[in-house]
């Protein structure tokens, strides 16, 4: 949804709520939109990999959210705060955080929020292993979203493919990522991500030509969206495909690629962007055309992501 749609609408319930006024209108809608600016920061500062300063911009948004009971904001603040937790390898904290999405006291968060805690909630148990629990929320934020008639059924549909990918259900996982590529629109972000969920299943298929094939096409469309860290996934899979057809001066140019923009792109010295980089380095000094490229850490990471969200 449009940030500024959202900002009409957290506006609009509040104005009902406080009786309206000029006064209490102006002073609503100055703490969402500074709620929402400091979204914007802490999605910038997320996207290039600096924790600190998006927990503190999410934070102080959390803070602006809650001063004006505003629902869809609060609940928007909530997922972010748990996501970069996430991004952080503090699993506890944005499990914690997540609490009060599903457990709330005299409030009901949207529905459309409660579909992004869901997916956030599998995600993090696909980190820890717990396939069951990661497809129990995979399943609860498909019926949420169905109920609600979400925007966010693509990633739905990604993410359920992604946990049948990892409990080696390959065909199964492929119907789902055309689900969510044929109800993502084609251009955007999900979009990129069906096209690489069908490369990784092709891949388990050891299809390897179907698979350079769509790591091919989402990289393309993750350049058009300017998404560093994807770009050296799709670029990390264009190499492990080409490994696996016995291509290996294919899969070195892809590979270098890859650890060239994995270093451009990052402020971390340490997470995803390091396992990715850790990735094509064990690719790099191996090359082994016998054998079958391995899961990555980075790909069970990344591969599946939930983008902070502008309120």
């Amino acid at each position: 949804m449009n940030k500024n749609v959202l900002i009409a609408i957290a506006c609009f319930v509040l104005l009902n709520a406080c009786g309206g006024g000029q006064a209490p209108a102006r002073m609503v809608s100055e703490q969402v939109d500074r709620s929402t600016s400091h979204n914007v920061k802490a999605r910038a500062a997320f996207e290039r990999g600096d924790w600190a300063l998006a927990m503190k911009f999410s934070s102080e948004a959390l803070r602006l959210s809650r001063s004006v009971e505003d629902i869809v904001g609060t609940a928007t603040n909530l997922v972010n705060i748990a996501a970069i937790y996430r991004a952080r390898g503090d699993s506890d904290s944005a499990h914690e955080t997540l609490r009060e999405l599903f457990n709330p006291v005299g409030i009901e968060y949207p529905e459309g929020m409660l579909v992004r805690g869901a997916i956030l909630k599998a995600l993090l148990y696909i980190d820890s292993g717990d396939l069951d629990a990661a497809s129990k929320w995979a399943d609860k934020a498909e019926a949420l979203c169905k109920s609600s008639r979400c925007q966010s059924i693509s990633g739905v549909y990604n993410l359920k493919g992604r946990v049948l990918l990892l409990r080696d259900k390959v065909t199964e996982s492929l119907k789902y990522a055309r689900k969510g590529f044929g109800s993502s629109g084609g251009s955007g972000a999900e979009s990129g991500n069906s096209l690489r969920l069908m490369a990784d299943a092709y891949m388990a298929l050891k299809e390897h030509a179907q698979a350079e094939k769509f790591y091919g096409q989402t990289l393309e469309l993750d350049k058009k969206l300017g998404l560093p860290s994807k770009i050296a996934l799709d670029l990390l899979g264009m190499g492990k495909a080409s490994i696996g057809a016995g291509n290996h001066e294919n899969a070195r140019q892809y590979l270098l690629r890859a650890l060239d923009v994995s270093k451009s792109s990052s402020v971390r010295a340490q997470g995803p962007s390091e396992e990715t980089q850790e990735d094509i380095n064990v690719l790099l000094k191996t090359l082994e055309p016998a054998e079958e490229p391995k899961p990555f850490r980075a790909y069970l990471r990344d591969s599946v992501t939930l983008s902070l969200k502008s309120s």
